[in-house]
């Protein structure tokens, strides 16, 4: 069964949206459930084309949300402790792992950074007044 065959079947668009798609196979239902009078092998094919419109419908939805789940936020550091508080709040498990998450990016980073920029400058100072005592010695003795 295509999924036009599964559309005509329900009377509905072939580009339906989920809603209406499950309203019809409900519609429809009443008139061929094998408890109300219809014929199970009718029944049945009006079940299958359900199934065939929806699972285009979700699929068509689980690629869109891969898609967006895959593009980087503006912030990827705070991605982290944002998803690990949001799943805290159902799972307690998780509460001391947000904590240290946040610990990390609020405390962390910027402590990491001022390290780093201290390093740093411990040694392009000592490069720089090397550079300065070559340069004034050559002036001094060419």
């Amino acid at each position: 069964m295509t999924r036009q065959d599964a559309a005509d079947l329900l009377g509905i668009p072939v580009n339906a949206p989920e809603n209406v798609i499950r309203q019809a196979y409900r519609q429809q239902c009443w008139r061929l459930h094998p408890d109300g009078g219809g014929v199970a092998s009718q029944f049945r094919l009006l079940t299958k084309a359900r199934d065939i419109l929806l699972a285009d419908t979700l699929e068509s939805e689980t690629a869109r949300h891969d898609r967006t789940a895959k593009t980087p936020g503006l912030f990827p550091l705070w991605s982290y402790p944002l998803r690990v508080s949001k799943a805290a709040v159902h799972n307690p498990a998780l509460r001391l792992r947000a904590v240290r998450s946040w610990i990390v990016v609020v405390i962390g980073l910027p402590f990491v950074y001022i390290v780093a920029k201290e390093l740093l400058m411990l040694s392009v100072i000592p490069l720089f007044v090397l550079f300065i005592a070559l340069v004034i010695f050559r002036r001094l003795f060419s």
